[in-house]
Formats: C-alpha cells, structure tokens, sequence
C-alpha cells in the first residue's frame, strides 16, 4: 500500500504509522528525486549560457610565496584583484591557543568589496599582515610568518 500522504511538489510518500511501505514505493521516490535534480542541473534556473560560458573560461592567478616575518607586505601578481583567498600550506585555516586564547589566523579572503582580517587589496596585487605581538583583539594575522608557505589564488578584474 502506497503512503496515506504525499509531498506537494514530487508526489513523493510521506508515510504515517498505519501505513505499510512496500520497496517499491521507496523506488518511486528515489526515481522522481533522480529525475527531477537531473532536470534541474540541465536546467538554466540558475545560470545563463552566457554566464556557463564565462565561468568555464574565468582566468585565475595562482601562485605561492614564502613568509618574510615583516609586518606588512605586498604580493605582486602584475593584475587588481576581484576575489580571491590566500591560505598557508600545512595549517588549519585558524586555531586558537589554549593557554593565550590568541586566535591565529592562517587564511585570507580578499573582494573589490571587502577583505577579511588581514589582507587587503593592492593595485597589481595583494597585501598581506604578520602580526608580531599579540593584539588587543585576539586575533593574531599569520599570513607572512617567516619561512611557512602560503598559496594563493585571485581573479583579476579585467577578466570578469
């Protein structure tokens, strides 16, 4: 016996405690899911060709530089930013130490409409901060901490 109700928008079964589920039920609702995610991914609900077509051929930077230790420092990549994140390799992207209850932040996002903590927007580039004392607010930027390697990736603005 097919459920007592079903969901408004799939037909789907929504069962109560009388009813008595059969395997083939549970297949009709796996195959309407299927079908209609199918549909939705051909779908262009959500993007235009036009806006497929320029994602598939978006141009990105991506680079790595080792950290110098200095407080401030400017990572030239010879284009203004849109977005992008910078991050160090091997770290948690933030943590918290115990004892201090210093946050170490470790990653870095940066947009021509606001950056995270830490890193700001350049003319051909980036800047990135290394805290070197423990600030008033907790949160320590460790994004140029000397001889850890960060990676980075950014979307220039005149490819958007």
């Amino acid at each position: 016996m097919p459920s007592s109700y079903k969901t408004e928008n799939l037909g789907l079964n929504r069962f109560v405690g009388t009813d008595h589920p059969k395997m083939e039920d549970f297949n009709f609702d796996n195959q309407q899911i299927d079908t209609k995610f199918q549909e939705h991914i051909r779908s262009q609900l959500h993007l235009s060709e036009q806006d497929r077509q320029s994602l598939k051929s978006a141009k990105y930077i991506t680079g790595s530089y080792t950290g110098n230790g200095e407080a401030s420092r400017t990572i030239q990549i010879g284009a203004s930013v849109s977005y992008g994140v910078v991050f160090a390799v091997g770290e948690a992207l933030s943590y918290i130490t115990g004892s201090s209850g210093i946050n170490h932040i470790y990653l870095g996002m940066m947009s021509d409409k606001g950056c995270s903590k830490g890193v700001t927007l350049a003319t051909d580039g980036f800047t990135v901060q290394q805290s070197t004392n423990n600030p008033p607010d907790g949160k320590k930027n460790m994004l140029n901490q000397q001889g850890k390697t960060y990676v980075y990736f950014a979307f220039p603005k005149n490819e958007r």
